[in-house]
């Protein structure tokens, strides 16, 4: 059986010499590992690792639009990977599900693969509206998309960053309304967890068989942690 994915979302933890460390420690990592640096350092990634995806990518292609990431200009550079529509974008940068949308179509148009966040609040969690606010995202996201190269990860904003998943049962029932979902319009898509992923919790995570894989955060930007959840992925 193929391993499942791991896309290593470092976010903004990590200083120069940290990158050093980490790339000296993970001198090879395995094919099914996407990692996502700082865009300032995906220069250094891209000369030693296969698999790289940048953290944000604006919708166009060209132009002046001072401090954006141009999805032409990554893929020139060797990137096959853009995350989008992460909780923290939504939040921060006010991204939409319509401009994610947007950006999904311009990766797909430069021939890269969009990984596309999405999740509920705890306060859509609370009020029962988890299900109606997973479909809008992935419905309004994916509008007009035809292509079989997607990846979903489904990341519970109360999870990320608090060092505590959902239950197996939570995730199970999510992962398998998501599915019904892409099924109704016509889209087939690899799907990921994420939610404070590491190395402890990672191994029952792995025994959930309807996911193709993980998204991981903070733990992604240690060398230690991220060989032992490529030890684990091998071996499952």
């Amino acid at each position: 059986m193929k391993n499942k994915l791991l896309v290593l979302n470092m976010k903004m933890y990590m200083e120069p010499n940290d990158i050093k460390e980490f790339m000296a420690k993970t001198d090879k990592v395995d094919d099914n590992i996407i990692i996502c640096p700082e865009t300032i350092y995906i220069p250094y990634f891209i000369n030693k690792y296969k698999n790289i995806g940048i953290q944000n990518i604006y919708f166009e292609s060209r132009g002046a639009y001072t401090g954006c990431n141009s999805v032409l200009h990554a893929k020139k550079l060797g990137v096959n990977y853009a995350i989008v529509g992460h909780s923290e974008c939504r939040e921060y940068f006010n991204i939409t599900d319509q401009i994610v949308n947007k950006q999904i179509k311009s990766i797909v148009d430069n021939n890269m693969i969009p990984i596309m966040c999405i999740g509920e609040s705890l306060d859509d969690k609370v009020s029962s509206n988890s299900k109606k606010v997973i479909k809008k995202q992935i419905i309004d996201g994916l509008k007009g998309i035809k292509c079989d190269r997607i990846i979903i990860a489904y990341e519970p904003v109360y999870a990320i960053g608090t060092g505590n998943t959902l239950s197996k049962f939570d995730i199970i029932d999510s992962v398998n309304y998501i599915k019904e979902i892409l099924n109704d319009i016509g889209i087939n898509a690899l799907l990921l967890y994420g939610g404070s992923v590491n190395s402890t919790n990672l191994s029952d995570l792995l025994t959930i068989s309807a996911l193709d894989g993980f998204m991981v955060g903070k733990s992604s930007c240690s060398s230690v942690e991220v060989l032992k959840m490529m030890k684990l992925l091998s071996s499952n």
